[in-house]
């Protein structure tokens, strides 16, 4: 893996729990949901969830696509999910760690991404899409309160 040259995180906290946001963050239908980086589009998520095995994100908003790919490095339900991360905007390997703390009232969710400096900032973007999108699938989700 190269060297990375920035730390990007980025934190959410979310009412759900670690074992729901888990589940949202490792199925390939919720990915799909919430995986795109873009701020419109979908995705077609293939992955062999265990260390070792491979996933493909296939994302595309009509206009542009971008396929981010990678191994699984670390698989803890419900805290942590880590992976390396390959893409257009990010050719050389790159982590990213996904982190989940149980908080009162619900979950933190911390994200951090070891990328190249110069690329940091486009990533920035296109996670914090997918954070957006992936709290509202979880909402979603949540029956409303009565």
């Amino acid at each position: 893996m190269a060297r990375p040259t920035h730390s990007l995180k980025l934190t959410r906290l979310l009412p759900q729990s670690r074992a729901e946001i888990f589940a949202a963050l490792t199925d390939p239908a919720q990915m799909a949901q919430w995986f795109f980086g873009m701020e419109t589009g979908a995705a077609k998520v293939t992955r062999d969830l265990r260390p070792g095995g491979r996933y493909l994100i296939a994302m595309s908003d009509g206009a542009k696509t971008c396929n981010p790919q990678g191994v699984y490095l670390e698989i803890r339900p419900p805290e942590r999910l880590a992976f390396t991360w390959i893409s257009e905007a990010c050719p050389r390997e790159s982590r990213v760690t996904i982190d989940l703390i149980a908080r009162p009232g619900g979950t933190e969710l911390v994200l951090t991404h070891e990328l190249p400096a110069d690329a940091a900032e486009g990533h920035r973007v296109g996670w914090g899409h997918c954070l957006d999108h992936l709290e509202a699938l979880l909402r979603s989700a949540r029956p409303a309160a009565r």
